[in-house]
């Protein structure tokens, strides 16, 4: 059985032109989040405050996330 590719799926409704590019550019902000964050742990000196910096944008990054998500949802 095939399936309709008009059908969706996935419990978010279609997103208008705007919010998908504000979507696409929060995975590719989380797809470079991920590449700093395994730099970061490779570096043999990475200091305190350069994990506190990162964590701290980790944390900002998912709350927008978050956000976005909620109101494509809502």
């Amino acid at each position: 059985m095939g399936r309709n590719p008009d059908t969706r799926t996935d419990p978010l409704p279609a997103a208008a032109p705007a919010e998908h590019d504000a979507l696409v550019r929060l995975a590719y902000e989380l797809l470079d989040a991920h590449d700093d964050t395994a730099r970061l742990a490779r570096a043999p000196h990475a200091s305190e405050l350069a994990w506190d910096s990162h964590l701290a944008y980790l944390r900002d990054l998912q709350r927008v996330g978050r956000e976005r998500l909620a109101r494509l949802a809502g």
